[in-house]
C-alpha cells in the first residue's frame, strides 16, 4: 500500500477559492473545509493517506486570524494525526498551543 502526503499552499488555496466565490457565492461553503477528507477523494485503491500539511502565514487582520486558527483547530480535531499546520507564526502559536 503506497502512503500518500498531500501538501497544501494556503495562500494560494485561499485565495483561490475567494476568486471561485465571487463567481459563484455556493462555493463559500467550502471556507469550512475538513481537508482530510478532501484528500482522501483522491486517493487510489492501493494508497492510504499519511499526511495533510497545510502551509500558510498568520493574517495581519485579528478577525481573519482567528477565523483561520478556528479553521485549522477544527481540523486538528477531527483528524488529530493526519492534519499539520506549518509555517505559523511563534506568536500565535504561543498564544493556543492546541495548534
Amino acid at each position: 500500500m503506497a502512503r500518500v502526503t498531500f501538501y497544501f499552499d494556503g495562500f494560494n488555496f485561499y485565495y483561490g477559492l475567494k476568486k471561485k466565490t465571487t463567481v459563484d457565492p455556493s462555493w463559500k461553503k467550502f471556507y469550512w473545509i475538513d481537508f482530510v477528507k478532501l484528500c482522501e477523494q483522491f486517493l487510489g485503491p492501493d494508497q492510504t493517506l499519511e499526511k495533510v500539511k497545510y502551509f500558510s502565514a498568520a493574517p495581519l487582520n485579528v478577525g481573519k486570524q482567528s477565523r483561520q486558527s478556528a479553521l485549522f483547530k477544527a481540523n486538528t480535531l477531527l483528524n488529530p494525526n493526519k492534519f499539520e499546520v506549518r509555517g505559523y507564526t511563534r506568536e500565535i502559536l504561543q498564544k493556543d498551543p492546541n495548534l
